[in-house]
């Protein structure tokens, strides 16, 4: 047996080549067929796996992304917080410049109008136990506050100054039923005494039974005495009662000036 391979081994080397060369013959006519056959059971097999990597993929950028995001949008979103509270102290600092301007415009064309020398003065303290009958201001005898000089807003009369230290004094306002301010009623020039009653309402006594007094009539200081000068408004007429027996008219007066929320005032001097 031997002998006869090697004896016809040229001829056997040369059936196999040719068996090589059909069997890549029938790879190249074929071949395209057999390699569509195997992508396809290929694509069927790792086809849903490369999806679910795919979708895990996406997922997790689209994660990543979104926590990007939010961190952004949370940082922008601090930012814009500080801002808006920045504008607000802004504008409530403006605000408050604003109305002080507007107290000192009112008290210029008031200085204008009255030959009276103003000092202005802010409200510290209240009187303790008694909300309505004193306060006091931040300015005394060394600004030259003295006893009975009058105290006004821009609305109108506030009282009187009662007492002065060196740097502040107490005043007694016109709501205290210790208070008596002579008074005119302005359209018909009658003359009487406003009192203070402990509420947020004044009387205005020694009004005849003549006397020509409407409601809403507006109410000033007559300038009778050296304490109040003449033509500060006091407030207005809402409540007047006629009675036949009495010699007086009962007329109750609404002050101008709201006493709960004085914070600036001036103490009036007469120019002499």
């Amino acid at each position: 047996m031997r002998k006869f391979i090697y004896r016809n081994n040229p001829w056997l080397i040369f059936i196999i080549l040719i068996i090589i060369t059909l069997f890549i013959m029938t790879i190249d006519y074929h071949g395209k067929m057999y390699l569509k056959w195997l992508e396809s059971i290929a694509l069927g097999v790792f086809s849903p796996v490369s999806r679910g990597i795919s979708l895990v993929t996406i997922n997790v950028k689209n994660y990543l992304g979104s926590i990007a995001e939010f961190e952004r949008m949370g940082e922008e979103n601090k930012e814009l917080k500080e801002k808006i509270e920045s504008a607000l102290h802004e504008n409530a600092i403006l605000k408050e410049k604003l109305i002080a301007y507007d107290r000192l415009k009112r008290l210029l064309e008031l200085r204008e109008s009255f030959s009276y020398e103003m000092i202005p003065s802010l409200v510290i303290s209240r009187e303790p136990g008694n909300w309505f009958n004193s306060i006091i201001i931040d300015k005394g005898r060394i600004d030259g506050v003295e006893e009975n000089m009058a105290v006004a807003t821009h609305y109108g009369l506030v009282g009187r100054v009662i007492s002065v230290s060196s740097h502040t004094s107490k005043v007694l306002l016109i709501l205290d039923q210790r208070s008596a301010v002579g008074s005119m009623i302005q359209r018909s020039r009658d003359i009487g005494v406003i009192k203070g009653t402990e509420s947020n309402y004044c009387y205005m006594e020694y009004l005849s039974q003549d006397a020509d007094v409407k409601i809403n009539d507006i109410v000033i200081t007559s300038g009778l005495g050296s304490i109040f000068p003449k033509g500060i408004k006091i407030g207005r007429v809402v409540v007047v009662k006629k009675e036949k027996h009495d010699l007086f008219q009962e007329v109750i007066i609404k002050p101008e000036v709201d006493f709960t929320k004085l914070e600036e005032v001036f103490v009036v001097k007469k120019i002499e």
